[in-house]
């Protein structure tokens, strides 16, 4: 085994030389791509986009001054750049003019990414990116060698989860700095198989991205804005057009970003590789998951898929990265063992039940949470009363929850069916609602209120009663499971 590099006494860490080129490389080639296209214009007798009278010469001297500056000005400010993994915490020095120290808790740390864009996959380097609880409190480590990376994410996850049993038990000796990683030092992602969880093949993929919606509203699109180009009705176009490019836009883009799709499970947590252009690995601990949601679209009826979201505090319901996707598309297997992974804890009954059931009764029963003994029985969904079919006549039944010893389940939909599934200790607080047909019927909705993020589950359409009953009845519960997990 070759000899570990030594380590800066003060435990400081810069990042990768290459770095400020990569966070700068995509303005040099934009740039250098927009001067060969205006030139290639002038020589073809376009209209050159240039200031009149500007020759080719000073301009390309004047860019390349301007990038110049640029690329001196982030290489002074990787310099100054440094990080350190602590007792208790991550630091993260950047800025040369505008200086910041930014620190971020283990027991805040939410997830921890790995991002490797283009150009950082030609250099072999990666992006590390941890993932907060609180606004604006992220921290990107851009660049480091790919197995430092790994090393990196490794060390942060597992400080993470013990920063849950006992607050900076690592001796700050220990936790001054990262070690450099050798080649004998790679972690499990040479052995892709270890662990795994789901892979999801590349042709479901499209076939899935085809039995959507938008790619129904696509095809229906595209030969309207070919006849409407046709016969001259530019105002069709006009109107069609710009919402092709967006559904066509989205789907492509959520195709390349869920290409290769590979979930595995160790004692970290649960790790997350897709992408085709930009290849990115997610790490989220399992106690860190705040709500689950699983939900099945229409078209996807018939081949029997499903898609499983999660709510993880710091990634908001806006985010467009994908990075609360742990199944994009499985069969009922992959959506069990999915949720097993997610949820060790007895609630595949009732995530079963919820995914295929329509049976249900309007009155709670106190053995939906536990067995004569003990043991966790299977849960029954209360669902809402005959009279709410004035409010839902096709899904009057599909609306209901259950109760298992760890966490409430809510079901909803028939055509477009989900499962919302959120632990007792995850629940923030709930709302009681009711509006006027309501009140009339003698119904309310209750809605559970945890972090932010794709499940937002709702029991709908209650008897008002019922409805009362299990707002103070889970009250009660999520302060019991907060208090067990404290």
């Amino acid at each position: 085994m070759s000899e570990q590099p030594p380590v800066p006494p003060s435990g400081w860490r810069r990042l990768h030389p290459l770095s400020p080129l990569l966070r700068g490389g995509f303005t040099v080639i934009a740039v250098g791509a927009w001067l060969v296209s205006n030139q290639l214009d002038t020589w073809l007798g376009a209209d050159s986009q240039l200031p009149d009278g500007a020759p080719l010469p000073w301009l390309a001297l004047a860019v390349a001054l301007a990038l110049a500056a640029v690329v001196l000005s982030a290489w002074l400010s990787w310099r100054v750049s440094r990080f350190r993994i602590g007792a208790t915490t991550l630091e993260v020095r950047t800025g040369l003019v505008l200086r910041q120290h930014r620190q971020v808790r283990y027991d805040r740390i939410q997830a921890v990414d790995l991002r490797r864009p283009l150009l950082a996959r030609l250099a072999g380097l990666s992006e590390v990116h941890v993932q907060s609880a609180g606004s604006g409190s992220d921290a990107r480590l851009a660049y480091l060698p790919q197995h430092e990376a790994h090393l990196v994410r490794e060390r942060l996850m597992r400080l993470a989860g013990q920063a849950d049993e006992q607050a900076a038990a690592v001796p700050v000796a220990t936790e001054a700095a990262v070690p450099v990683a050798t080649e004998a030092a790679v972690p499990a992602e040479v052995e892709p198989d270890q662990g795994t969880v789901v892979r999801v093949p590349s042709p479901r993929l499209v076939q899935a991205s085809l039995f959507r919606g938008r790619t129904i509203a696509v095809l229906i699109a595209v030969p309207v804005v070919l006849w409407a180009l046709a016969v001259g009705r530019g105002g069709i176009v006009a109107v069609v057009g710009p919402a092709l490019l967006a559904f066509g836009g989205n789907a492509a883009q959520e195709l390349v970003r869920e290409w290769g799709f590979h979930l595995r499970r160790d004692d970290d947590g649960i790790h997350v590789s897709r992408g085709l252009t930009e290849l990115k690995t997610s790490s989220v601990p399992v106690h860190r998951i705040q709500a689950i949601a699983i939900r099945q679209p229409v078209l996807w009826r018939l081949p029997g898929w499903w898609r499983i979201e999660i709510n993880v505090a710091g990634v908001g319901v806006d985010s467009d990265d994908g990075d609360t996707v742990v199944l994009p598309v499985g069969t009922l297997e992959e959506t069990l063992a999915t949720v097993a992974v997610l949820r060790p804890h007895g609630d595949l009954p009732g995530v079963l039940a919820g995914m295929a059931g329509v049976a249900g009764s309007p009155v709670a029963s106190s053995a939906m949470e536990e067995e004569p003994g003990g043991q966790p029985g299977h849960p029954a969904y209360v669902v809402a009363p005959p009279r709410a079919v004035w409010l839902s006549p096709l899904v009057r039944s599909r609306h209901g929850y259950a109760v298992t010893p760890d966490a409430l389940l809510v079901r909803n939909g028939r055509l477009r069916r989900s499962v919302e599934l959120v632990p007792h200790a995850r629940i923030q607080s709930l709302r009681l609602r009711q509006g006027p047909l309501q009140r009339r019927l003698a119904l309310a909705s209750v809605q559970l209120l945890t972090t932010p993020g794709p499940a937002d589950p709702w029991v709908r359409h209650l008897d008002a009663g019922e409805a009362a009953a299990l707002l103070n009845a889970q009250v009660g519960r999520s302060s019991r499971a907060r208090e067990r997990v404290r």
